[in-house]
């Protein structure tokens, strides 16, 4: 049983170390390097990137370096709009532009310890005093660091990923936010699943030996 607790306590500690959140800020070089890097992707690809190291630098001018959580207001469009040379240009569903943009955009986050936390369809309204309408799809995911999601943005500039995320959206608000009171912590979730499950296969084994005997 000792090896049994030794090898859960290693894969809950190698899950911490793919989780992370915590480390040193993106430095100006680095953020330099990442906006190159996209720049050159999407020359090739013949895109345009002024938005997007727009977005880059204000990500990147407040970043201390830990975990945080991206909120994203999403309004969908009622028919979905690809670029013309696209091989979906075709197409009128947003959700399936939507659905092929989820495929796409799991493991890019995965692999970088990041994960969606929430996401849920808007079930009415009740106050806005915004000018925006309302909005369709409220999600929220979990990024391990500024420096991942930025090398996730240049990972992308190289593919057509993005074609179809703008081919579902209308109008996105995306912004950071770092929790100050939070119920949800997966670390504790799966360090409780992980205890849970050594006192069930211990138990079991006890069991046994005692029926054993």
């Amino acid at each position: 049983m000792k090896i049994f607790y030794a090898v859960l306590l290693l894969v809950y500690l190698l899950g911490l170390s793919w989780y992370g959140g915590s480390g040193d800020p993106v430095t100006n070089a680095e953020l330099e390097s990442y906006i190159s890097a996209m720049t050159s992707n999407a020359d090739a690809r013949g895109k345009d990137t002024n938005k997007a190291v727009n977005y880059m630098r204000k990500l990147a001018d407040k970043d201390d370096g830990n975990e945080f959580i991206m909120v994203n207001l999403i309004r969908f469009r009622e028919t979905s709009l690809y670029p013309k040379d696209s091989p979906w240009a075709g197409e009128t569903d947003p959700m399936l532009a939507d659905a092929r943009y989820g495929d796409g955009i799991i493991p890019l986050l995965l692999k970088r310890g990041s994960l969606p936390i929430f996401v849920s369809s808007v079930s009415g309204a009740f106050i806005n005093e915004t000018i925006h309408g309302e909005w369709d799809v409220v999600a929220m995911v979990r990024y391990r660091s500024v420096r991942d999601m930025l090398q996730m943005m240049v990972e992308m500039s190289s593919t057509d990923l993005a074609d179809h995320k703008w081919a579902a959206i209308e109008q996105t608000h995306v912004f950071p936010v770092k929790p100050k009171i939070s119920l949800l912590s997966l670390r504790l979730i799966i360090g409780i699943a992980l205890l849970l499950f050594a006192v069930a296969v211990s138990y079991l084994v006890n069991f046994r030996k005692t029926k054993a005997n």
